[in-house]
């Protein structure tokens, strides 16, 4: 099976303050740019960021 992403507190937090500034379905640029962001804070990939926020 796949590993379950495992994402850090700053990287849900992140996530968490754009669902609530209303991002919905991100574009393929914006999914890149807040995979870097998040990279900072700890492994990530695109497409876990793309599931997130399925």
């Amino acid at each position: 099976g796949t590993t379950r992403w495992n994402p850090t507190a700053e990287q849900v937090k992140v996530l968490t303050e754009l669902f609530r500034a209303g991002l919905r379905t991100p574009s393929t640029e914006q999914i890149q740019r807040i995979s870097t962001h998040l990279g900072a804070f700890g492994k990530v990939e695109s497409k876990n960021v793309f599931y997130w926020f399925q």
